[in-house]
């Protein structure tokens, strides 16, 4: 993928967060949000944003998928009242790898 392009999705989905005043949101929210980018393009960001960046961490919680910035995502996106967040409550899993 474009450096280009990933970096326009990233910043797509660090948007979200800050039209939703949140640090957390649904992963089918994100995909249902917009037709423009393939589901396969946003999780490629989604793993930029968690292993390179460290700035979201994805989890699940009772059957649902989720994204949320960590501290350094929130301060990334500008969401200061969220800077300190608490970690998910379920440990995050770990990140595959994509080859």
């Amino acid at each position: 993928m474009e450096k280009h392009k990933l970096a326009e999705i990233e910043e797509y989905i660090l948007d979200l967060f800050r039209g939703g005043r949140s640090n957390r949101l649904l992963t089918r929210t994100i995909f249902e949000s917009t037709s423009r980018y393939a589901n396969a393009d946003i999780v490629r960001a989604f793993e930029d944003l968690e292993k390179k960046w460290r700035l979201l961490v994805r989890f699940t919680e009772e059957g649902n998928d989720w994204v949320q910035l960590t501290p350094a995502g929130a301060e990334h996106a500008r969401l200061d009242d969220f800077a300190d967040t608490e970690p998910p409550p379920t440990h995050p899993h770990p990140p595959k790898s994509s080859t």
